[in-house]
């Protein structure tokens, strides 16, 4: 007689930073399905972010023969299936069973070319299926695979509810942390559920989605001479002096792709994530360009 123990996918959680996926002004999830899986293919989201289960999840994981798999463009976990009917967990996963995912920053311009506002920037944002008992009745849950809602400062936990989550976490857990993915096999609503109400699972396993958008800024020239600017041209002077001119309009920062700003016929630098200064209200960023 012979058995082979396989596995299935479980649960998939995407986390998509428009930054790296826009191509100057053409938005990813308005692409093709070609272009969108050939700017997927060049995506790599541990350059910038680490996605980790937690201590104590990497005992669970073990408990319930489950498997984290990092990908390119977020996580996956896998689950040991039964032989005789691979549509049920090996071992039965429990309704209140939860798992939790570290997401730590690796890139210290993250906040440069990430929209997020600064009151955002020190607190602990919480991406799950379920909300805490601390946190309002409009706390947001996870988005599907789908969905396309961007994170914002709606995600950011309470001071006490921070606490709470952040109580069993080491210090290096702690370190450079921007959130916690927390999922439970049963949700707060049956469209976010892992498990099935007889045990199985759901069917086609469920996608997760975490978006973030790449921040907008007003882009400043700054020349060493009076460049001459006409009405017809894509910028503007800022004030008083005559070197220092601005787009008429916030544009969005990309890695790839390039934004035309005309300048007396020809083309000005994108800027790149290094020089962002907010004003003084912190309301408007504005990329730096040397000229």
């Amino acid at each position: 007689m012979s058995f082979s123990i396989q596995y299935k996918p479980l649960f998939k959680v995407d986390v998509l930073h428009l930054f790296f996926l826009n191509n100057g002004l053409k938005t990813f999830f308005s692409m093709n399905a070609a272009d969108t899986e050939k700017h997927l293919d060049g995506y790599d989201l541990n350059a910038f972010l680490s996605i980790a289960p937690t201590r104590e999840t990497q005992e669970q994981l073990k408990g319930y023969n489950l498997v984290f798999k990092n990908t390119n463009s977020g996580f996956a976990v896998w689950t040991k299936v039964h032989s005789d009917d691979n549509t049920f967990p090996f071992i039965p996963l429990p309704d209140d069973l939860s798992l939790s995912f570290l997401i730590q920053i690796k890139d210290p311009t993250f906040y440069n070319y990430t929209d997020l506002k600064p009151a955002n920037l020190g607190k602990t944002s919480y991406f799950s299926n379920r909300r805490l008992s601390t946190e309002a009745p409009t706390f947001p849950l996870i988005n599907k695979s789908g969905d396309h809602f961007s994170i914002n400062e709606t995600f950011a936990l309470t001071q006490e509810s921070a606490a709470a989550v952040k109580k069993s976490l080491s210090s290096a857990e702690k370190m450079n942390l921007f959130g916690l993915i927390r999922l439970h096999m049963k949700a707060n609503i049956p469209a976010l559920n892992i498990i099935a109400p007889d045990g199985k699972i759901a069917d086609p396993p469920k996608t997760f989605e975490l978006v973030f958008n790449n921040r907008k800024t007003i882009w400043r020239y700054i020349f060493r001479k009076d460049p001459k600017v006409k009405n017809n041209d894509a910028v503007k002077k800022e004030g008083a002096d005559p070197n220092v001119l601005i787009s008429k309009s916030e544009l969005p920062l990309t890695q790839k792709g390039f934004i035309s700003l005309g300048l007396g016929g020809k083309d000005l630098p994108n800027p790149d994530t290094k020089l962002i200064k907010p004003n003084t209200l912190n309301t408007k960023y504005y990329s730096e360009i040397y000229m």
